[in-house]
């Protein structure tokens, strides 16, 4: 059976463990400096005769730190009446947590002051497991696909570490996560060796699907373009999942000229890693499936070591399957400051909001740019402005269902809307029968996402074509035109007279103006003009469309 294999995890992770521990030992081979309490007074003529070197004293307590000369002495020394109790002086660390440079570099220190820390936002992590005893890590559930073994611990710590990463909380200890309110599920499928099976992955994803998860993380790889993970991650896709993986960590070889498995997936987002400087790693697989690159090099997080019984453990690794879970937290923050987009919305969102690296727009090497968390307070969209004027009647027509904006996650607020986008959201409003099949127009495809709606709005007397047989659906409507259909379709009337110069009693738009404008539901411009030719704006049809819905 195809095997799948954690990127870089034992080496990286436990060399950064060594490190960790060599300084530790050097510390308990310095000079025996110790703190010594007297029973009464400071005994300086004990301390003389020891030949100890005073440090620093403590008059309140009776005290002194002091280097003792020879190893040993602590002993003898503890034997002395006048001394009440002899300490060593012990390490002590500050009770704060650190954000890493990664952090910092997707600013997810702004998202955060914002708000938007993936409250709600479940996550499965595919993985080694998370030690679900760690004090900086909250595990929502999770399940395991290794043969006896919990989903709740990690004997590799590789997994850890990636949930630290993701959604460390944000407390006093450790480090902080890029999402650290999203709801982590650990979903077991490599050994403690860092080693799973096909069967254990897909499983895997099958049950976050069935959990309904909103995100996946993978950082792990193989070689093998496996069609059964191909059709579980795009199932995992359909379903409306954002599904990330780490690229692959074998740029040194040179033997692959693309990102590896799942990550190389149309489905799937790949993930490579970048270094304090904006360089892809060294250690980075990159090519034409490259989508996004994170941090992945020095990163501090959760782990594991067994020799400890706090839970309390950190190590630096480094490796795209690092740099993964930092884009899975950020999606986590997209999708927590807007719900209502999908996937592909929010996948296009993001990569949208990616600071360009390397050369100009898109390339192989950093894909789409370092992924950023927000920073800015969302709109509904992340093209409009948070309060701007057109920002409630926007609110008004989506809260309708009249508008789901572009497949990219934009509405584009200052571009024209057509004669096809306009007679749908009024189809839309007023309940018009989209299957309508009785076609008028032959410029209209019969297939389109309009026909059914104009079909319906003519034989209803709202709409007329350009001609007997022409609509133009894809040329821009025109304000005075916009106010005409509206008119007819909520059977607008008034006898208030506007003043508008560029509207004379003349033009066929005449009467309907004055109905829509006696209503409120349209407005002029401050020079008392209405511009009745203009193409109107996706904005501005949003505010007519709500004021005629009032």
């Amino acid at each position: 059976m195809n095997k799948l294999s954690a990127i870089a995890i034992s080496a990286i992770l436990l060399s950064g463990l060594s490190a960790t521990h060599a300084a530790a030992a050097e510390t308990s081979n310095e000079s025996e400096r110790v703190i010594i309490s007297f029973n009464e007074e400071i005994d300086y003529k004990l301390l003389e005769e020891m030949g100890a070197e005073i440090h620093e004293e403590f008059d309140s307590i009776s005290a002194v730190s002091v280097t003792l000369p020879e190893e040993g002495m602590i002993q003898s020394a503890s034997n002395e009446s006048s001394i009440e109790y002899i300490e060593e002086n012990s390490e002590v660390r500050a009770a704060a947590q650190t954000t890493t440079w990664g952090y910092r570099a997707i600013k997810a220190n702004t998202a955060s002051k914002l708000g938007y820390t993936g409250k709600g936002v479940k996550i499965a992590i595919i993985d080694s497991g998370i030690n679900a005893k760690h004090p900086d890590l909250k595990v929502a559930g999770g399940i395991s696909k290794v043969e006896n073994s919990r989903h709740d611990t990690d004997s590799n710590g590789h997994g850890t570490h990636v949930a630290g990463v993701i959604g460390a909380l944000n407390n006093s200890i450790g480090t902080v996560g890029v999402a650290p309110d999203a709801k982590l599920y650990s979903v077991k499928v490599l050994s403690a060796n860092g080693v799973g099976t096909l069967e254990g992955v897909v499983a895997g994803i099958q049950w976050a699907i069935d959990q309904k998860v909103d995100i996946i993380n993978m950082s792990l790889t193989t070689i093998n373009d496996d069609k059964v993970l191909r059709d579980i991650t795009k199932k995992a896709y359909d379903a409306g999942i954002v599904v990330v993986a780490a690229s692959g960590n074998e740029r040194r070889t040179g033997v692959f000229n693309d990102v590896l498995f799942p990550a190389r997936f149309p489905s799937v987002i790949a993930v490579g890693s970048v270094s304090k400087l904006n360089q892809l790693s060294y250690f980075s697989n990159y090519g034409a499936s490259q989508e996004l690159v994170a941090p992945g090099e020095d990163i501090l997080s959760s782990f594991v070591d067994a020799k400890t019984t706090t839970q309390e453990d950190y190590a630096v690794s480094e490796g795209t399957s690092v740099a993964a879970p930092f884009a899975a937290g950020t999606f986590a923050q997209y999708m927590e400051a807007y719900p209502h987009l999908t996937n592909k919305q929010l996948r296009e969102t993001v990569k949208r909001s990616a600071t360009d690296l390397g050369v100009k727009g898109r390339d192989n090497t950093f894909g789409n740019g370092l992924v950023q968390s927000l920073q800015t307070k969302a709109a509904l969209y992340p093209d409009m402005k948070l309060n701007a004027w057109y920002t409630a009647p926007i609110k008004s027509i989506f809260d309708r269902g009249l508008t789901n904006g572009f497949p990219d996650g934009t509405y584009r607020p200052n571009d024209t809307i057509t004669r096809a986008e306009a007679v749908t959201m009024l189809g839309r409003a007023l309940k018009l029968d989209k299957s309508n099949k009785n076609h008028r127009f032959t410029d209209v495809p019969k297939d389109s996402y309009a026909a059914g709606y104009i079909n319906s709005a003519y034989e209803r007397g709202y709409i007329k074509g350009v001609s007997a047989k022409s609509f133009r659906p894809n040329d821009p409507i025109k304000r005075g035109d916009m106010a005409l259909i509206i008119q007819k379709a909520f059977k607008l009337s008034g006898t208030q007279q506007t003043g508008f110069k560029d509207v004379p009693k003349s033009m066929y738009y005449y009467d309907a103006i004055q109905a829509a404008y006696s209503n409120n539901v349209v407005k002029g411009y401050k020079d008392n003009t209405f511009r009745p030719k203009n193409p109107i704006t996706r904005a501005e049809n949003a505010e007519i469309m709500s004021n005629a819905l009032k």
